[in-house]
C-alpha cells in the first residue's frame, strides 16, 4: 500500500488558501474560470469519441466556468503507474479500481466525498438518503465514500443483459416459426445449414454464434440458462439463492446437460468452431456484417432490420428457462477528487452538476437537438432513432464513462423513439425477457470487498475464471462431459473453491448487515 501522506495538514492549508468564490446554487459554479486536470480512460470503442470533442463536455465547460485539462491513460497498466507514483490529477472519471482508490484514500491521497455532500453536493446526498442500497455499494467498510458512481436505473438495461437474435429473414423464406424450444432451435439451425447458399442464406452461413461459452457479452451462458441452471459470468461467478447463501453452479451436475447440447451444437457443424478461437472484434465483425452470414447470437442490441429477438428456450426437462439481468445500475468509481485538488469545493460541485437531471440525461444519451434526444415543455425526454440508437457517443456525450445519476424517476418520463434500438430493447424485454430475467436478489451485488479478502478473492477468482473458460470450450468442442466432469470439480477444489465461496459469504453476509 502507499505509504501514508506527511504533509497532511500542510497540503489541508493549501486547499484552505487556494479556496475560492464558488456558487453553490447556481451556475458558472466559479466567478472566475479555473482548470481542472481530469484523467481518463481513452476512448476504446466505436462509439466513444475523443473526449475533448464532445459536445456535453464542451457545453459542460462553458456553463460551469471550469475548463478541463484531460490526461489520457490507455489501459490499466497506466493506470496502475498513476497510483504508484502518486502523481494524481485533480479529478478522474472512470480511472481506478475498488483498491487503488482504497489504497490512495489510506494514503491520504483522495478525499471522502461524503464529508462534502450534504453541502456541495445535494443531488448526490439526496439520491443516496433515499436509496439506501445504493449508498452501501458505494461506501466502504470505515463508512466513506471515495467516488461517485454512474448512475443507470433504466428497467430494460439493468434487468436484461443480452438479447438472444434470430435471423427473421431466413426464417420466413424457409417457412419456420421463430424457435420456442431447445429442439425447434436445433431443427431451425440445421435447416439453416443444409440451406446454405439458398435465398439470401450464404454458402459460409454460420447458424449459431457463440463468443465462447464462459463469456459475459455474447457468450453461451444464456443457452446454459435456458436449461434452469442459474449462472453468471459477473461478480466473481456466483449467484445467490432465496436464502442469502451464495451458490456456484458450475460445478453442478445440472450443467452437464446444457454442456452435452452445445457440444452436440458443434459436432453437427451448427455452431463453428471459430467461435472457440475468434476474439472480440471477429464476433463483432462476423455478427454484424453487411450481409448476415450468422442465423442465431447474442448481443445488447441489435442494428439489421434482418433480426429479431428471441425468448428463452424451453428445454423441455421441467426447470424454467432463466436469462440474465445485470447488477451494474450503479458502477463505481467513475468521479474521484484528489487531494492535491486546490478547488475540491468547486470539483464537488461539478460532480453535483453533472447529477443534475438534464445533464445526466444528455451525458447518457446525447444532447437536446434534432439528433440525439429531445424535451418537450412537460419535461418528457425522447431519445431519437436518427442518432440516439446508434454512434450517439461518437460525437456528443461520454454515456458510461462518467457519474451521471439517471434514476428510475427519471425513466418515468423518458421515451424512446419508436425505430431506436432502445426502443426495440424496451419492447423486446417487456414483451419476451421480463418473467424469465434472474432477479436482483438472486446476483451477487457488486460490493467494495473488504481489505482483508479483497487481494485473496482477486487472486482466486483469477485462477476459477481462467479454469472457466478453458474447460467449457473444450468440453464444448470434445465432449467427454461425463468422463471429464469429476476432473473438473476436482481441479476447481484444487484452485480454492471452498474458501472462495466463504470469503464471498462473509462479504456478503457483511454487506446486507450494514
Amino acid at each position: 500500500k502507499n505509504e501514508p501522506v506527511e504533509e497532511t495538514v500542510e497540503n489541508s492549508e493549501v486547499q484552505e488558501e487556494a479556496s475560492l468564490d464558488v456558487n453553490k446554487d447556481g451556475y458558472p459554479i466559479v466567478n472566475e474560470p479555473i482548470t481542472l486536470k481530469v484523467a481518463v480512460s481513452a476512448p476504446n470503442s466505436a462509439i466513444q469519441g475523443a473526449w475533448e470533442d464532445l459536445e456535453w463536455v464542451k457545453e459542460l465547460q462553458k456553463v460551469s466556468g471550469i475548463n478541463f485539462e484531460f490526461i489520457e491513460y490507455a489501459d490499466a497498466e497506466a493506470v496502475s503507474l498513476m497510483f504508484a507514483t502518486r502523481d494524481f490529477p485533480d479529478v478522474s472519471f472512470n480511472i481506478g479500481t475498488d483498491k487503488q482508490i482504497a489504497d490512495a484514500a489510506e494514503a491520504g491521497d483522495v478525499l471522502a466525498l461524503d464529508e462534502y455532500m450534504e453541502e456541495y453536493a445535494p443531488n448526490w446526498n439526496k439520491y443516496f438518503e433515499e436509496n439506501p442500497e445504493a449508498r452501501k455499494l458505494v461506501t466502504d467498510s470505515e463508512g466513506h465514500i471515495y467516488s461517485f458512481p454512474y448512475v443507470r436505473e433504466e428497467p430494460q438495461y439493468a434487468n436484461l443483459r443480452d438479447e438472444w437474435f434470430i435471423n427473421k429473414v431466413w426464417l420466413d423464406e424457409l417457412g419456420l416459426p421463430v424457435p420456442t424450444t431447445t429442439e425447434e432451435f436445433y431443427n431451425t439451425l440445421k435447416a439453416f445449414k443444409e440451406n446454405a447458399g439458398t435465398g439470401s442464406i450464404p454458402e459460409n452461413v454460420i447458424p449459431y454464434y457463440i463468443y465462447h461459452v464462459y463469456r459475459n457479452v455474447g457468450g453461451g451462458l444464456d443457452l446454459i440458462n435456458s436449461f434452469g441452471v442459474r449462472n453468471h459470468a459477473v461478480n466473481y461467478c456466483v449467484t445467490v439463492d432465496d436464502n442469502g447463501k451464495v451458490e456456484f453452479n458450475y460445478t453442478n451436475e445440472a450443467m452437464k446437460e446444457p454442456l452435452g447440447y452445445i457440444n452436440k451444437l458443434v459436432n453437427e457443424g451448427l455452431i463453428s468452431k471459430d467461435c472457440f478461437t475468434d476474439d472480440w472484434s471477429a464476433y463483432v465483425a462476423k455478427t454484424q456484417s453487411a450481409e448476415a452470414m450468422v442465423g442465431s447470437f447474442h448481443a445488447y442490441s441489435c442494428a439489421s432490420e434482418d433480426y429479431v429477438a428471441m425468448g428463452p428456450l424451453d428445454s423441455g426437462n421441467g426447470n424454467k428457462p432463466i436469462i440474465r439481468s445485470q447488477t451494474n445500475a450503479v458502477t463505481r468509481n467513475r468521479f474521484t477528487v484528489y487531494a492535491n485538488c486546490e478547488h475540491p469545493e468547486a470539483a464537488i460541485l461539478l460532480a453535483n452538476m453533472i447529477a443534475d437531471p438534464d445533464w445526466s440525461m444528455q451525458g447518457l444519451y446525447g444532447m437536446y437537438g434534432d439528433l440525439y434526444q429531445s424535451i418537450d415543455d412537460n419535461g418528457t425526454r425522447t431519445m431519437l432513432a436518427a442518432g440516439g440508437g446508434e454512434n450517439y457517443a461518437l460525437y456528443s456525450c461520454p454515456h458510461s464513462r462518467v457519474a451521471t445519476l439517471s434514476t428510475y424517476e427519471l425513466f418515468e418520463n423518458f421515451e424512446y423513439e419508436e425505430g431506436s434500438q432502445n426502443y426495440k430493447r424496451g419492447k423486446d424485454f417487456a414483451e419476451l425477457y421480463a418473467d424469465y430475467a434472474i432477479p436482483q436478489k438472486n446476483l451477487y451485488p457488486n460490493i467494495i470487498l473488504s481489505a482483508d479478502n479483497a487481494d485473496r478473492i482477486a487472486e482466486l477468482n483469477t485462477d476459477i475464471v481462467a479454469h472457466l473458460e478453458s474447460t467449457f470450450d473444450l468440453f464444448a468442442l470434445n465432449g467427454g462431459i461425463e468422463e471429464g466432469w469429476e476432473d473438473h470439480v476436482s481441479q476447481l477444489e484444487a484452485l480454492g473453491l471452498e474458501e472462495y465461496l466463504t470469503l464471498l459469504q462473509e462479504e456478503l453476509d457483511a454487506f446486507n448487515a450494514r
